[in-house]
């Protein structure tokens, strides 16, 4: 079922035909967002360096989306405020010893507790040419920064919140400029 979804993400960003090009430029310097009290994402570039982040008014919000290049590769991906979920199995016991009749110490060593993590949010590479996630966020801040090589000639992007892609839930660079369409690909050449 995963699969077959981001296999729609996929043609819906590489296969959705030609997309109007954001200016380059409009993407430098971060936007001005806070944690807990803005809603979507923001994205910016600075230097070689690009920034996607995300976040909500405080209600959980499913974040999914892409960010595919054309002509070269992604590189140097970090993640950001990426959450797991840890929950404790077994709490395990502390090691023991004892002296025996002959006085002589014996030991019993412990054992550690069993924890289960599952990684909540999702940011991967597919390749070297997409990015793609999956991420619940609550007040918090989440995201990645990625930098592209030399022979990358064009971003697409594709950000929803809860399922949509609205042009009107996405800010870029310092004056938070907000694309005309979402789905959006920027020219770097």
């Amino acid at each position: 079922m995963r699969e077959s979804l981001w296999a729609v993400m996929i043609v819906g960003v590489v296969g959705a035909g030609p997309l109007v090009a954001a200016d380059v430029v409009r993407f430098d310097g971060r936007p001005a967002f806070t944690e807990g009290s803005d809603r979507g994402y923001f994205v910016w570039r600075d230097g070689d360096t690009w920034h996607v982040r995300w976040t909500t008014q405080g209600a959980q919000r499913r974040f999914t989306g892409s960010v595919a290049a054309e002509g070269g590769e992604l590189k140097s991906l970090k993640r950001i405020d990426v959450e797991e979920e840890r929950r404790v199995l077994a709490p395990g016991r502390p090691g023991h010893m004892w002296r025996g009749p002959h006085g002589r110490w014996h030991m019993r060593p412990g054992q550690g507790p069993v924890v289960a993590e599952r990684k909540q949010d999702k940011i991967e590479k597919d390749g070297d040419q997409r990015i793609f996630w999956i991420s619940r966020t609550n007040a918090d801040i989440d995201g990645f920064d990625f930098k592209v090589d030399r022979n990358v000639t064009r971003l697409r992007f594709l950000l929803e919140v809860d399922g949509e892609s609205r042009a009107a839930q996405v800010e870029m660079g310092a004056h938070n400029a907000r694309p005309e369409h979402n789905p959006f690909a920027v020219d770097l050449r």
